[in-house]
């Protein structure tokens, strides 16, 4: 049998009874708005959601935006990357810079330095002297190398470094590229880390690496994240400092072949330049004096693709 309510007003409690059993049901509403009846009880009316007329006719919450998904023109990553995304060349040219550095440096001074697996036919990144080492200093902040150095040991007074070993220095180089779209994050504070949450700088950098934060019992680094190129561990990479001939016998690329994306001209020139459309600094890059040798492999964006043939290993992620 249905129970009365104990007020007037369109709040309060309504009693009743469901399949046998006593249900109470507390209504909130808001002054002087009226209140319907609904299978669940009585409940107050909501206010109408504001909504505007778009451009084509649908309809849409007032203060949404919609941005239109262009179809890609093929079925691969990159044509999807470029669908999603109008500043896709920028975006490239911005993550790729310090490669493309790398590699402009390898051509003029015939000195290749390159962090990959040993045995791998392709680097995982290209270093220059502005890349990081373990250590915590600049490859410019060390000893002076050549393309048969070994082991090219800190500068910096104080440091114990003994040999070169790159180390990432920005999150976009492990594939964390969610911090960038946090509020407030400063990449300059970004480090790699281990395991035990304590960064590179806070280890050794000799032997295996201990930690040597207070109360850490970490006795040698392991690394918190993977290559983006390859998906390995940074302890399974080595630094290569090389010359041409000793990568040509190697197989691995050299000149032209060894810029980023140098099997994909529109890539390529969206990390020379910032435009994929923009091949003048390539064109300057193997045609101008000192120019890098242009090898005999097949080019076009449809070239059938060869990870030793200047592959990047590029895995783009989208907003």
């Amino acid at each position: 049998m249905s129970g009365k309510p104990k007020s007037g007003k369109s709040g309060g409690l309504r009693s009743g009874t469901a399949g046998g059993s006593k249900v109470t049901t507390k209504v909130v509403a808001k002054p002087g708005a009226m209140a319907r009846r609904t299978p669940a009880g009585l409940v107050p009316n909501m206010d109408p959601i504001p909504m505007d007329r778009l451009a084509d006719g649908s309809l849409a919450p007032k203060g949404y935006t919609m941005r239109p998904v262009v179809a890609a023109k093929n079925y691969d990553v990159v044509s999807f990357a470029r669908a999603m995304n109008d500043d896709f060349a920028p975006r490239v040219k911005k993550l790729f810079d310090p490669e493309r550095k790398a590699a402009v440096e390898a051509q003029r001074t015939g000195v290749y330095i390159g962090w990959r697996l040993p045995g791998q036919k392709f680097d995982c990144q290209r270093v220059s002297d502005t890349s990081l080492c373990f250590c915590g200093h600049l490859l410019g902040e060390h000893a002076q190398y050549n393309g048969r150095s070994v082991r090219v040991p800190c500068a910096q007074t104080g440091c114990k470094c003994k040999a070169f070993q790159w180390i990432p220095s920005r999150p976009e180089d492990v594939g964390e590229f969610w911090h960038q779209r946090r509020r407030n994050f400063d990449p300059t504070t970004w480090r790699a880390k281990c395991r035990c949450k304590h960064s590179h700088e806070q280890h050794d950098c000799t032997g295996m690496k201990a930690c040597r934060a207070k109360g850490c019992s970490c006795s040698a680094f392991d690394s918190n994240f993977l290559c983006a190129a390859c998906d390995k561990h940074w302890e399974e990479h080595e630094t290569f400092f090389e010359t041409e001939a000793m990568r040509v016998k190697e197989g691995l690329p050299t000149g032209e072949a060894y810029l980023p994306f140098a099997e994909m001209p529109n890539l390529r020139n969206a990390v020379l330049t910032g435009d994929e459309s923009d091949d003048s600094a390539y064109l300057a890059l193997t045609g101008g004096q000192g120019h890098i040798p242009i090898s005999d492999r097949p080019h076009g964006n449809d070239a059938v693709f060869s990870p030793g043939g200047g592959n990047s290993r590029f895995r783009p992620v989208y907003d």
